[in-house]
């Protein structure tokens, strides 16, 4: 990013001297011409005026200035005058400028206020732009299902938003929409005007993440020939998203730990300690338990992370909300491919209920897109449908001979916790809710088979209902 600087000087020996100045700063620049301010474009960021002794008409350099804020609004203004200008304080009231540096000019003086101006011009900048997309974030009125387990989602960060500094983890498989349930709790707390600031933690290698989250200064490295401002600190009185948490490096972990600790960071390079207010919201798709017990995740960041823990349900666990999305999407591209006829058959809706979707509501949105995209009739069936239906890959089946077990596990792997509760659900089942019975076919006690309920938060009435609603 470089800065529109409009220079007005009319002395050449000092408007050289500024122009020599102008390129030892920091931050790259262009000076502008008369031609180009006139234009309006690009926006002005800095207007040097300089003003000599014969320069008495302030009037005249008043409109000057109107016009040019009238075409930036957001210039800054530096005056330059000899050290005994008269009425020194009303030229700078006046024309409402920023700051004043007295001929002759000093180097130094020169470079260090520009650098200060621009840096902060620079981060404004930065959190315009995620302000303005902040604005577009989706409601979470717009979360769509009627389930019993997104509207307990829902409750919960409706009940979060309320706080404006609690840190939340959310956990869920990859496409269930961590991402949309963060902008809710930032669009509904009071942090709503400030910027949301979204980084994949995955998709950086670890000496990127640090600098993207810390920022630099200039010649940290050997690349670093500007400064950069962090996104935590861009961040200031808004919310950073850090999805995909669990990839981050454990010498980053020590760092944001750090942060969350103090509400200060200090850039990379840098000796300056900031204060930062931002409110922290994590997600993965990993078991992040599993990850501090095997010390790829720091025990205290995690606790710190996860003041308010929030799980969003897979698709598979509310089949009830699939009619419903896929309607809305449906509606959502037949009108942006201009196919307002279209409709799905019956054995296309009954084929997008059965399917397990392992990739939750975002494979869904692609699924349907992709069909109406293709269809040529004025039905969708289930032959145009990218899907087929396949056994539930999350499935765990056993089978026993004698005393061997063998076991197939899904292709990605599957968590002990998960294992357990499937075979503790899949007992009560086969008992009708008996847990005397239960406890009995899996060997162990019923006080004992009581917490395991508990842990895995599993009551076994609401299971079999679930069952029974499951088969009508």
């Amino acid at each position: 990013m470089d800065f529109a600087i409009y220079l007005i000087e009319r002395n050449e020996v000092e408007n050289r001297q500024i122009r020599a100045f102008l390129k030892k700063l920091s931050h790259p620049v262009r000076v502008l011409d008369s031609a180009a301010v006139d234009t309006g474009r690009p926006k002005i960021d800095i207007v040097i005026l300089g003003i000599s002794d014969s320069d008495r008409a302030m009037s005249e350099i008043q409109a000057k200035i109107s016009r040019i804020r009238s075409l930036s609004p957001g210039a800054q203004i530096i005056l330059c005058t000899p050290d005994n200008t008269e009425d020194l304080d009303t030229w700078v009231l006046q024309l409402e400028a920023r700051a004043f540096l007295l001929k002759p000019l000093e180097e130094a003086t020169f470079v260090t206020l520009l650098n200060k101006i621009l840096s902060q011009i620079h981060r404004r900048k930065q959190r315009d732009e995620y302000v303005k997309s902040s604005s577009k974030a989706t409601r979470l009125s717009e979360v769509i299902g009627r389930s019993q387990a997104i509207q307990d989602v829902v409750g919960l960060i409706e009940r979060v938003s309320k706080s404006a500094s609690t840190s939340v983890l959310l956990l869920g498989e990859s496409g269930t929409g961590k991402s949309l349930f963060a902008e809710s709790i930032h669009e509904q707390s009071e942090r709503s005007n400030g910027p949301f600031i979204e980084i994949n933690c995955a998709a950086l290698p670890p000496n990127l993440l640090e600098s993207e989250l810390f920022g630099y200064e200039a010649g940290a490295f050997t690349d670093a020939k500007t400064q950069k401002i962090g996104l935590i600190e861009l961040a200031d009185r808004g919310t950073l998203f850090l999805d995909e948490i669990t990839e981050v490096d454990v010498p980053t972990q020590a760092k944001l730990l750090k942060f969350l600790d103090t509400k200060r960071l200090r850039r990379l390079g840098g000796d300056a300690q900031i204060p930062v207010d931002v409110r922290i919201v994590a997600a993965t798709n990993r078991d992040i338990k599993e990850e501090v017990k095997e010390r790829n995740f720091r025990e205290d960041l995690y606790y710190r992370l996860n003041v308010v823990e929030i799980e969003i349900p897979p698709l598979r666990q509310r089949k009830e909300d699939i009619d419903m999305i896929s309607t809305y999407y449906l509606g959502f591209y037949k009108k942006k491919f201009k196919k307002n006829y279209l409709h799905f058959t019956p054995d296309s809706q009954a084929l997008l209920r059965e399917y397990p979707w392992p990739g939750n509501v975002r494979e869904l949105i692609n699924v349907i897109e992709r069909a109406v995209l293709l269809s040529r009739d004025a039905t969708i069936g289930k032959d145009i449908l990218p899907i087929e239906k396949k056994p539930d890959p999350h499935v765990i089946s056993f089978s026993r001979e004698f005393d061997d077990f063998v076991v197939k596990l899904p292709p990605e792997g599957i968590s002990l916790d998960m294992i357990e509760k499937k075979v503790i659900e899949a007992t009560l089942v086969k008992t009708n809710g008996n847990v005397l019975r239960a406890s009995q076919l899996l060997g162990m006690s019923r006080g004992a088979l009581r917490y395991k309920l508990a842990k895995h938060k599993v009551r076994p009435q609401e299971l079999l209902k679930k069952r029974v609603l499951a088969k009508t």
